[in-house]
């Protein structure tokens, strides 16, 4: 166990290393940080063609296990939504609060801001607004298909029944699920190997944001970008260790645990680069495989603590910028479309933007204020989806706790090592 937490803190830090560098280059080299793109991409696209197969082996095993019990996988499946809502809830209060004291749209010269054209986004929009439809598409009509696309919350959809069919026909799917059981193995190897190479992805994707963003053009959002992440760090540093506490879960050693994690999915602005080391590293703290196969996976659409905090503030930013009066019964409204609207994030590209476009247009504020964001949103998906890590963390673990399936296996270890030292 010290052999392995010397590892990741030796990982963490050229990691650490890998977004200095690539900071560095972006800032004095902008156009040569940009070449860089490719690289970060490649690393990127190297994660994600992993994710799909770990998602639904790690399931399939999970789920047999219920001896196929949809009653069992069912209870869980609502334990979690009753979670993600619960702090859901929570982190959109937080940033309703902290936009309405500190006013970042207020007196903005939008001459200065730079604009993105979001006309690509419309054609997503319909995704999050009709919730029925994105109900109905979680249930896949092709698995390949939906395998294909990236899909997540229908391969999940699939991959329950899958073995909870396989767990209720017993011996007979046996050879099936071995075999299944094997492909999972491989496919975490895999990842082992592919992620020697972050601190290089890393490296280049920091280098391109930072080429292509540089510091000026941030200067005249540095309001809007500072409440953001104002309110994100309370989340992190606030609110999850204060629910952990409460819920006895010693939330700063998981922090630890994870905190090279942390930084891939803060330089890569994607969850799914950490998807299948974040699964193997809760199921090594403690929390069962059958939780965490389903809990993280399907909390990459339905628990974007991250994106929720951005929405909450970015919407009343733009009525804020525009002039447009809202009381807090209109905010509140405002909330109770995020609370939809936000499920559907992972499903679409641009996610979180989509989103706040839809909310927009669904509560008659301009989308030219959409538009501004967008121009900097690089900048603010890198700490909305650093976010996202120790939330999937803390949903992993109070759900197995709720499901009495934790073992906190890190905790036993890590006081028998304390207690050896002592003695020695």
């Amino acid at each position: 166990m010290k052999n392995t937490k010397n590892l990741r803190a030796e990982y963490a830090f050229q990691v650490l290393i890998g977004l200095f560098i690539g900071a560095l280059i972006g800032y004095f080299f902008p156009k040569f940080g940009m070449n860089l793109r490719p690289i970060g991409d490649m690393f990127i696209h190297l994660i994600k063609m992993i994710v799909v197969p770990i998602v639904f082996t790690t399931i399939v095993i999970g789920s047999s296990g219920s001896n196929g019990s949809l009653k069992k996988m069912g209870s869980l499946g609502i334990k979690t939504l009753m979670w993600f809502e619960f702090v859901t809830t929570l982190i959109l209060g937080i940033g309703l609060v902290l936009v309405n004291l500190l006013q970042p749209g207020h007196g903005l010269n939008f001459s200065h801001l730079a604009k993105k054209d979001i006309s690509q986004l419309n054609s997503s929009v319909t995704k999050v607004v009709d919730f029925k439809t994105m109900i109905v598409n979680i249930i896949p009509s092709n698995i390949v298909d939906a395998m294909g696309k990236g899909d997540l919350l229908a391969v999940i959809f699939f991959a329950i029944l899958f073995g909870a069919a396989a767990g209720a026909v017993g011996k007979a799917s046996e050879p099936a699920l071995k075999f299944i059981d094997s492909v999972a193995k491989i496919m975490f190897k895999l990842t082992q190997i592919v992620m020697v190479t972050a601190p290089i992805g890393v490296l280049a994707l920091m280098a391109a944001s930072v080429g292509q963003y540089g510091i000026g053009l941030l200067i005249p959002m540095a309001k809007l970008i500072g409440v953001v992440y104002l309110g994100l760090a309370i989340v992190i540093f606030g609110l999850f260790p204060l629910l952990a506490w409460f819920l006895k879960i010693p939330y700063f050693k998981v922090f630890r645990m994870v905190w090279d994690l942390f930084l891939i999915a803060l330089s890569t602005t994607s969850t799914e680069t950490i998807l299948p080391q974040l699964m193997e590293r809760m199921e090594e703290f403690g929390c069962s495989k059958r939780v965490v196969s389903f809990v993280i996976p399907s909390g990459l659409s339905m628990n974007c603590d991250g994106s929720t905090l951005y929405l909450s503030v970015c919407s009343i930013f733009i009525a804020q910028a525009f002039g447009v009066p809202m009381t807090l019964g209109q905010q509140l409204i405002v909330m109770a479309v995020l609370v939809t609207t936000s499920k559907g994030i992972a499903a679409v590209p641009s996610g979180s933007l989509v989103v706040l476009l839809a909310t927009a247009s669904a509560v008659g504020l301009p989308a030219e204020g959409v538009a501004i964001i967008a121009g900097i949103d690089r900048v603010l998906d890198m700490a909305r989806t650093a976010c996202n890590t120790p939330g999937h963390c803390l949903a992993s673990i109070v759900v197995s706790k709720w499901e009495k399936e934790f073992n906190p296996k890190e905790l036993i270890t890590t006081q028998k090592e304390e207690q050896g030292i002592h003695q020695a």
